[in-house]
């Protein structure tokens, strides 16, 4: 049957359009072969083989047609690009074709490294600027520095590019240059460099250290290879160099996840050989399967506290979860964003790959961490009460899906206006590079203490910076709805009263939101001396979750409680 629909198709080629060039000819045969022939390998999987391959028939037929008639040459690859990810994005966010451009970033983002010049950037004001420079690597050692407009790669002008474009000329193998023309403006200088390409391979661990007295603080910012590994590698240092521990803390905020193989490592430093730490299921039965750690931990008995938020994904969340689960220790923080669904690579050709949606993870008590269901690639929130109940080891409840929540809650830090609109405006990154071509060398990471708030002030001032509150809009977009005519003098004199006080609070921004602007004032003019592990150094000093953490390992009573059902 197979082989006669494939004449059948040769045949409909032959006597289609035969005043077609060789060129559409040859090509489209090829379409038509590949088409039919890859159909065998669906047939082990569909459970609808007609529905499949009529509608593959359909696709190459329109295909065809379109190819045959349409008014302007097509561009192939951007046209069949925007309908696979039209039609994956049907199906749920993670299951996405990667391009032969997005290869290399997909590896940096499965390994934590690619071959490039060791720096970031960002789109601002239609100009690519440079926004963080790892150290130790060319763009470094090339001199280059936030805040750098880059206007030039290999003498072609990037005005109209887009970030990801840049980013993709930035890449290329390790050992050739890339010569930039960039421009500093807080010096009003041009100048050019040549930065070597190489393999940057961006830490995992950015920071370790003693927080207070016998409690070790580690820092895991992606689970990349060597995460377990770096974090014993952390603890037997600060453990040779200042004794026992009396508690430890593991920070896994803002941790988008990464490899597996790495979250069953790391679980694996904080609890016994052959225990699980995460089963899969899906709809084929190869992709059913369970994960047990498989060496002796570093450390079972030490006091933890791992730090967790809504940024916390994936592989952070079956990390928290396994800790959670066999009450290893206590979670303080907010509840995880709620990813528990595998994905799988799967090779197309061309150097290019297809990122699949295999199965679901689940964690040793049985329960899921999938915050959402998708429906025509649209998530549906599972409310609560749909959600089953599970038991740790020591018999304490916790739900099923709705990613992994704290032992310990802290406050979410809802962001007021002015800081939105300073961030959205890049004025906090402009005041730091400001700030760093006046001021040559600053405290410590941890010491520093930003003294210089009211120049930050007149310098935002100065760029005719304004913002408005919500709840302006709000009134505003009432009196807009409202008819003219329907609402008295009395509330016409109430309306110009809110506004009088709305415009008093709009005034205090400044001095209302001091402490939380000055926060993120000190994080980024940390990062331009002190690089990754300077900026997470700085963080910690002001952060309510690792103070909390602090307390609760001083007070041995109540994290045994924690962990109990008593």
């Amino acid at each position: 049957m197979k082989i006669q629909n494939l004449r059948k198709n040769i045949e409909n080629l032959k006597s289609t359009h035969i005043s077609m060039s060789l060129k559409k000819q040859i090509a489209l045969a090829i379409g038509l072969l590949i088409t039919v022939f890859g159909l065998y390998s669906f047939e082990k999987y569909s459970s609808n083989y007609f529905e499949l391959t009529k509608n593959l028939e359909i696709f190459a037929n329109v295909y065809k047609e379109v190819n045959n008639f349409y008014h302007h040459d097509l561009d192939h690859g951007r046209l069949m690009k925007t309908g696979i990810d039209a039609m994956l994005e049907t199906l749920d966010p993670y299951t996405v074709f990667v391009s032969e451009n997005q290869v290399e970033r997909s590896r940096y983002m499965a390994e934590g490294r690619y071959d490039g010049v060791g720096m970031e950037i960002e789109e601002m004001n239609g100009q690519i600027v440079v926004t963080f420079v790892y150290s130790g690597f060319g763009a470094h050692e090339a001199g280059i520095m936030a805040g750098d407009i880059i206007e030039k790669m290999e003498g072609r002008s990037l005005k109209g590019f887009e970030r990801e474009d840049v980013i993709i000329f930035m890449r290329g193998a390790s050992g050739t240059n890339l010569a930039m023309s960039l421009y500093r403006p807080w010096e009003e200088r041009r100048f050019e460099v040549s930065v070597e390409r190489q393999d940057v391979s961006v830490p995992n661990v950015p920071y370790s250290g003693m927080v207070e007295d016998g409690i070790a603080y580690v820092s895991l910012s992606v689970f990349t290879p060597r995460s377990a590994a770096n974090i014993t590698n952390a603890l037997k240092k600060l453990k040779e160099e200042n004794g026992e521990f009396k508690g430890i803390i593991l920070d896994l905020r803002d941790n988008g996840g990464g490899l597996l193989t790495e979250a069953i490592n790391v679980s694996n430093i904080f609890i016994p050989n052959n225990k699980l730490v995460v089963s899969t299921r899906g709809r084929l039965d190869e992709w059913n399967r369970s994960f047990n750690t498989r060496s002796n931990p570093f450390d079972e008995k030490t006091p933890l506290v791992v730090l967790i938020n809504e940024k916390s994904a994936s592989a952070s969340e079956i990390v928290s979860g396994v800790i959670q689960d066999y009450d290893r220790g206590v979670l303080v923080g907010r509840r995880t964003y709620g990813k528990g669904l595998v994905q799988n690579v799967r090779p197309l050709g061309y150097n290019t790959q297809v990122r699949i949606t295999t199965s679901e993870y689940f964690i040793p008590s049985g329960r899921g961490i999938q915050n959402v269901r998708y429906e025509d690639g649209k998530p549906v929130d599972i409310p609560d009460s749909l959600r089953a109940v599970f038991h740790t080891t020591n018999g304490r409840e916790v739900l099923d899906g709705g990613g992994v929540a704290p032992d310990i809650e802290i406050e979410d830090f809802q962001e007021p206006e002015i800081i939105r609109e300073l961030q959205s405006r890049n004025l906090i990154f402009d005041y730091a590079t400001y700030f760093r071509s006046k001021t040559d060398s600053i405290d410590a990471p941890g010491d520093f203490e930003f003294d210089r708030y009211r120049e930050f002030v007149a310098f935002v001032k100065e760029r005719d910076f304004d913002f408005e509150l919500e709840s302006a809009k709000t009134l505003s977009t009432l009196i807009q709805q409202a008819e003219s005519g329907l609402y008295s003098a009395e509330i016409e004199r109430q309306v110009r009263q809110i506004r009088r006080v709305l415009d008093e609070m709009k005034d205090r921004a400044f001095e209302d939101h001091r402490d939380a602007i000055i926060k993120l004032l000190e994080d980024e003019i940390v990062s331009r001396y002190y690089f990754q592990e300077g900026k997470t150094r700085q963080n910690l000093r002001r952060s309510k979750e690792l103070q909390e953490a602090i307390k609760l390992l001083h007070d041995q009573d109540r994290y045994n409680s924690l962990l109990s059902l008593n």
